[in-house]
């Protein structure tokens, strides 16, 4: 008895796996990895991006189901574009000085990747797509805790090291903030190092601080002069 003719898919771009390591694939994900930093996840429609690729949405979808799934390698593709990153010689860290310039040049590197994503990025990474959220999230809390196992053993031993080291990461997030840079007129490395100073002096068992440039205030403080953003 002859077999049932196989029923053909109704999407015929799911009857075969995409090709991860295909330079199309690669095209579509550089393209809208560089437009949603850029815009907010938002901003980028599949259609227009698709038309500005010179292809069919057909072919978009065949490497990419859906924008979720866009985002999600988006993520993965950033993440081990970070990893360069954790791999600084942190076992070479020998005393506090040490430490605390290892910590600046890994704030630096990761502020820097940091420095061209828009706010509307993570609003719309954070609001719309929660699983890839997560990933993201987990991917920097990793890389925190990676570099903090390196200096539980220089912390001072009357103060709560999470506390410490919770404190750490407030600080340097704040100071890495775009608005708040554009509050106090400094460069964003400037303004995470004088955070790591700040913690520095006060958290480690040799109270360390990080040379910084010659200031750069926008203006003198005066009687009367109020920072913007701070209240008394």
């Amino acid at each position: 008895m002859p077999r049932p003719a196989k029923k053909k898919s109704a999407n015929p771009a799911s009857e075969t796996a995409p090709d991860l390591n295909s330079p199309v694939r690669a095209r579509i994900l550089e393209a809208f990895s560089e437009k949603a930093r850029r815009s907010g996840i938002r901003a980028v429609v599949m259609g227009e991006l698709a038309t500005e690729l010179r292809m069919s949405a057909m072919t978009l979808y065949k490497y990419f189901p859906s924008k979720d799934e866009l985002v999600s390698a988006m993520i993965d593709a950033w993440a081990h574009e970070l990893a360069a990153l954790d791999a600084l010689e942190w076992d070479k860290v020998q005393d506090c000085k040490s430490a605390l310039e290892m910590l600046a040049r890994w704030a630096d590197a990761w502020t820097a990747s940091l420095s061209n994503v828009s706010p509307a990025f993570f609003g719309d990474l954070h609001r719309d797509h929660p699983v890839a959220w997560k990933q993201f999230q987990a991917r920097l809390d990793g890389s925190k805790w990676a570099v903090a196992k390196y200096f539980m053993p220089l912390l001072r031993q009357d103060i709560s090291p999470v506390a410490c080291l919770m404190m750490l990461d407030r600080l340097v997030t704040q100071a890495a903030d775009p608005s708040f840079v554009e509050q106090i007129g400094i460069s964003r490395q400037e303004s995470v190092r004088i955070a790591l100073s700040i913690w520095g002096g006060g958290a480690l068992k040799e109270p360390t601080i990080l040379p910084v440039a010659k200031p750069s205030f926008p203006r003198a403080i005066t009687p009367g002069f109020t920072p913007p953003g701070i209240k008394f």
